[in-house]
């Protein structure tokens, strides 16, 4: 005899599959019923849907705004952003964007020199800025396991670029990132 949900039944993330049946719910399938195979002591549940569930999820995927910042011929080479979310967040993807006034500053390297949660940097070493494009929108294993940064803890980026631009040259790198928004639980 066949079990509706046969296959879902045990599984760690049952409550996730649309239309998967919670442990120990049994539902017989009609063919075995019109059989008379059916026990009739055997309770018949519908699905546990993900909709259904009693609380609510303990992360929430979201977006972080960081800032932009343009370089100029009187910014100088160092630039900060800060930050300080107003919830419990934990960043798993930083993006940077980079825009050029003209091609002239197109041989004038972006770089990220570091990035704090609180007081604790998010590198193994400080010492070296990384390039921008590993931050890209498009960069491949970008993905990044920050420090969770709580209430009253700022975020801080320290971005440089190789040379000022010239005249009335910019250079903009604008910044977010991706990653969960954490909350108590409800129960």
């Amino acid at each position: 005899m066949d079990y509706v949900g046969e296959d879902f039944i045990g599984q760690a993330s049952d409550e996730e599959i649309l239309g998967a049946i919670r442990r120990g719910a049994v539902a017989v399938v009609p063919a075995a019923r019109a059989a008379g195979l059916a026990r009739p002591a055997q309770a018949v549940q519908g699905p546990m849907l993900a909709a259904g569930r009693q609380t609510p999820p303990q992360r929430l995927r979201g977006f972080l705004g960081l800032g932009t910042v343009t370089f100029n011929s009187a910014s100088g080479t160092l630039l900060a952003l800060t930050v300080e979310p107003q919830r419990e967040w934990r960043a798993e993807r930083l993006i940077i964007s980079r825009r050029d006034g003209s091609t002239a500053t197109a041989g004038i390297a972006a770089r990220l020199n570091n990035v704090f949660i609180g007081d604790q940097p998010q590198s193994p070493s400080i010492e070296q800025p990384a390039p921008t494009e590993m931050f890209a929108a498009d960069a491949t294993v970008s993905g990044i396991d920050f420090d969770t940064c709580l209430p009253g803890q700022k975020i801080r980026l320290e971005l440089s670029v190789s040379a000022a631009p010239t005249g009335t040259e910019l250079i903009t790198l604008s910044c977010g990132m991706y990653g969960d928004m954490l909350r108590a639980s409800t129960k």
